[in-house]
């Protein structure tokens, strides 16, 4: 029975803040997001995280300024994410940007003989060394440079000529 007034007394205090200092922390949070959404999604939170802690409060002074100390804190860590995650975004973007800027490359790589196909995927695409594209081809590492320079000048032709693309390949 006390358990259950216990909870009924912290809820009563929360929609007691939530009433007294609700639009004000709301306003708060929006200052630091200029989003409406996230800037309540930091009052929930700041909610929540008073119902976690349970805190004392010597006075009414100390109860207000620990809630717009948690908002700001809040606040501020949901700035951090959201740069993250627009940068994380961005970078995506940037990628499909470039794949797509480049497709037209990988379509003149598909009209190489498969050696050179090969050579050339394994070398730009994956990463790999002249060495270790022999070993995968079963190559001798000079005839690998040969298909790399080989294919590289192909590719210069096929660009130059289907695409009028005169940058060094």
């Amino acid at each position: 029975m006390q358990l259950q007034d216990n909870k009924e007394g912290w809820n009563l205090q929360a929609e007691r803040i939530l009433d007294e200092y609700g639009n004000a922390l709301l306003r708060y949070a929006y200052t630091f997001l200029h989003n409406t959404s996230d800037a309540e999604e930091i009052l929930q939170e700041t909610l929540i995280q008073f119902l976690k802690t349970r805190p004392e409060f010597e006075n009414s002074r100390h109860e207000k300024a620990w809630l717009f100390r948690v908002a700001g804190n809040l606040s501020r860590n949901r700035i951090q994410y959201n740069a993250i995650r627009t940068t994380d975004e961005l970078q995506d973007d940037l990628a499909a940007a470039e794949k797509e800027d480049l497709a037209f490359v990988w379509e003149a790589v598909k009209s190489l003989p498969e050696r050179q196909r090969s050579a050339i995927h394994l070398f730009y695409q994956e990463g790999c060394s002249t060495a270790e594209i022999a070993e995968i081809l079963k190559e001798k590492e000079s005839t690998v440079r040969s298909d790399l320079r080989r294919a590289r000048l192909k590719l210069k032709k096929i660009l130059k000529e289907d695409y009028d693309f005169e940058e060094a390949v």
